[in-house]
């Protein structure tokens, strides 16, 4: 057998500079179908937390008397807040290291096990700081529905105070929003990034309104969808992070 016969051709310089654009101009079509992918599988993750946090929340009013529950109740075993026990041993732990046990919040039995954490916080071009080590909910409650408060100081310290109002309290069920996806822009850093923030009020500017500039919504009816911001509103700190309110500060606009 002749072995000349049989030999390896290398690829020419232009072969190469060839192959190398196909790959390229095929990776630029390629990505942007990809993120969208990513975006719709997010905003799915969304929209199915926002329904499973509205089910649960009408499910607990059936069996309370149609009272809403509380954003936060001080124990022995730690602070109850509106989604989860957070264990009175982890609270000097930082953030991000902390641990909520979802199960033990008010709404824990009428959640189901299978609750993701929503993974839309990467659409903002901010790094997310996470509060608690085993994901994030990036939904909030609205503390007016737990009751009056003066303040997010209130909220940290609060043992006893008003009553949560009952469903038959609430002028329209259907624009007084329970839950919204929500945030935080962090400012006491040189940059400013995001993080978690589980109540909203006419007074904190934590709605996340990062759905294309929309904020997924619940509604006491137990509809659910979209809300825009009040531009004026909008965080100052990070600005492209979409951070504000439904109304100008002072307006409890879709809140009460």
């Amino acid at each position: 057998m002749n072995t000349n016969q049989f030999h390896h051709r290398a690829f020419t310089l232009v072969e190469l500079l060839v192959v190398t654009t196909v790959i390229i101009v095929l990776v630029g079509i390629a990505a942007p179908a990809a993120w969208g992918v990513y975006k719709s599988s997010s905003l799915a993750v969304s929209a199915n937390n926002i329904r499973q946090l509205a089910a649960g929340g009408a499910a607990y009013l059936g069996d309370n008397n149609y009272r809403f529950w509380p954003y936060l109740t001080k124990t022995s075993a730690g602070d109850v807040y509106w989604f989860g026990l957070e264990p009175t041993e982890h609270r000097g732990k930082p953030e991000g290291e902390r641990i909520v046990d979802m199960q033990a919040g008010p709404l824990g039995a009428y959640m189901p096990r299978s609750f993701r954490p929503d993974p839309s916080f990467g659409f903002t071009g901010k790094p997310f700081k996470p509060k608690y080590k085993f994901g994030y909910i990036g939904v909030a409650y609205n503390v007016h529905l737990a009751g009056e408060r003066n303040g997010r100081a209130m909220w940290l310290t609060w043992e006893s105070g008003p009553q949560p109002l009952r469903y038959w309290d609430l002028s329209n069920p259907a624009e007084t929003v329970v839950f919204a996806t929500s945030a935080q822009v962090y400012p006491f850093r040189k940059e400013a990034v995001i993080e978690e923030f589980y109540g909203i009020d006419e007074k904190e500017v934590t709605v996340h309104f990062r759905h294309n500039g929309q904020a997924m919504v619940a509604f006491a009816n137990g509809a659910a969808g979209f809300l825009p911001m009040d531009p004026s509103t909008r965080d100052s700190n990070a600005p492209e992070a979409d951070v504000g309110r439904f109304g100008p500060k002072g307006s409890k606009k879709f809140l009460r």
